[in-house]
Parts: C-alpha cells; structure tokens; sequence
C-alpha cells in the first residue's frame, strides 16, 4: 500500500527535508549511493572529497558532519512518517543518492549533499502496531543504518558514540514535548520516544545496547533529550564556533573563571 506516497502529507514533508524524488539531477557536482557508503574504500574515498568540497579540516570533521546531514535528511523524515503518519516508508539504499547541487548558490548556498529517493514503499501498521514498531526501527537501524555508521567510524576515524548523537540531535526535536504541531499524535509520540531511547533492545540498532539512551534524561516521567550533548561533534573546528549544546561549551567557561 503506497497511497501514504500520494498524500498532501507526505508531500509537504518532502519538501521540509527538500528531498528529491525520483533520479539526481543528471548535472550534479557529485552524487554517490547510500550503499556505496558501507564499503570502506568508497566510504572513505567520498568523505575525503567532501573534506575539501565543504571545508572541513580533515577526514574526521567531514565523517561527523557528513553523519549529521544523514540524521536530517534521511533518519528524521522515516521516524516522522513512522511516529506521526503512523506509516512505514522503506527505502532502496541502491536507490537512493546523496547529491551535490552544480550550483551550491541555488541549493541555498550549502556545499553539504541533499538526498534523492527512488523505489518507495509504504504501510500502514497491523493491529499489533508494537511488533511492528520494532520491525520499522530494525529496518531503519540495524539493517540500514548502524552499517553506515560503522564505516564511517572507521573512515574518519569517529568514535561510533559521536555519530549516534549526531543522528539522536537529528530526531529528537520529533518528539519534543515543545513540539506543538504534533499534538495531534501526542501520545504515540510519547511512546515512541520512550521505546526508541529507553526499552528498545541493542540489537534493533545492530549493537548491544541501545546508542541513545546515554542522550536522554527523565523529565515529569518522561524521557528528553539532554540539554547538553555528551559528546562532540567537531563543528566548532570548522566554523570557530560551538553548537549550541556543545559540552565544550561549559569546559570553555569554566577555565575563563579560573
């Protein structure tokens, strides 16, 4: 079932996340698969190209930014269909393309790739929408995912716990209880939330524990994202400034008051 596709929801969620349905533009700077990203060789060989493309310091920075635009344009709308559309929309990595605008000034000035998708399925949960859940977020982590990040760790080198974060920032604004324009699936919202980052098992994220629990904390019985990251995601060593949940933020002022 592919009606979801044809929706004036799922339309305006593409064009939030601006992804390109169907084909890259055939004049892109560059395009590469989201499959060709497992392999090391074609992992490494693209984040040193998007080294220099975007201006990154070295291999280590463009992995960690790199994962972060993953998170955005590819994690964050297949968690927004699965927790507020109630759907499941699959994806072909062999179809799907992280491309380079030719004109960075007409995609808003960002050297940073957008995202092209071919070959969607959609779904509707069964009556065990439970079961289900776990089926979605093992098909989006485990299987699709997690490998990604692990080659990406290797490439930067990364530390694998900065890549989740990176993806964890991505998706947690979903939930937030801040986020007025999904009261309308408010307590799916909750639960989801609660599943993905308390009492989801490590193996429906290909590791042994669940990543993001570490990035949560319990707010009037509910699990929130932290304030602050624990780790850092290296942006400051390439813009000279800090995210704003930078925990380098809080080290910086405490050796000024020393």
């Amino acid at each position: 079932m592919n009606d979801f596709l044809t929706t004036r929801s799922w339309k305006e969620m593409t064009e939030e996340y601006r992804l390109r349905l169907g084909e890259p533009p055939a004049d892109s700077a560059r395009t590469i698969a989201l499959s060709s990203l497992k392999e090391e060789a074609a992992c490494r060989e693209y984040v040193s190209w998007l080294q220099g493309y975007i201006g990154a310091p070295d291999m280590q920075v463009a992995a960690s930014m790199l994962a972060k635009r993953i998170g955005y344009l590819w994690i964050a709308p297949l968690m927004t269909a699965m927790s507020y559309y109630n759907r499941k929309v699959s994806i072909s990595l062999d179809n799907s393309y992280l491309y380079h605008p030719a004109s960075p000034a007409a995609a808003g000035g960002t050297h940073f790739p957008f995202l092209s998708l071919n070959g969607l399925r959609a779904s509707a949960p069964p009556a065990d929408r439970e079961m289900w859940r776990e089926e979605v977020m093992e098909e989006i982590f485990a299987e699709h995912l997690a490998p990604l990040l692990q080659t990406l760790a290797v490439a930067g080198p990364v530390p694998i716990a900065v890549l989740w974060e990176n993806i964890m920032v991505r998706i947690a604004p979903l939930y937030s209880p801040q986020a007025e324009e999904y009261s309308r699936a408010r307590q799916r919202l909750d639960a989801d939330f609660m599943f993905l980052t308390r009492t989801a098992p490590g193996e429906l994220f290909g590791a042994r524990r669940n990543p993001l629990t570490r990035f949560t904390e319990y707010y009037e019985g509910m699990p929130v994202a932290k304030n602050r990251r624990i780790t850092c995601c290296f942006y400051y060593r390439m813009s000279e400034e800090y995210c704003q949940k930078c925990p380098k933020i809080d080290n910086e002022n405490e050796s000024q008051l020393k």
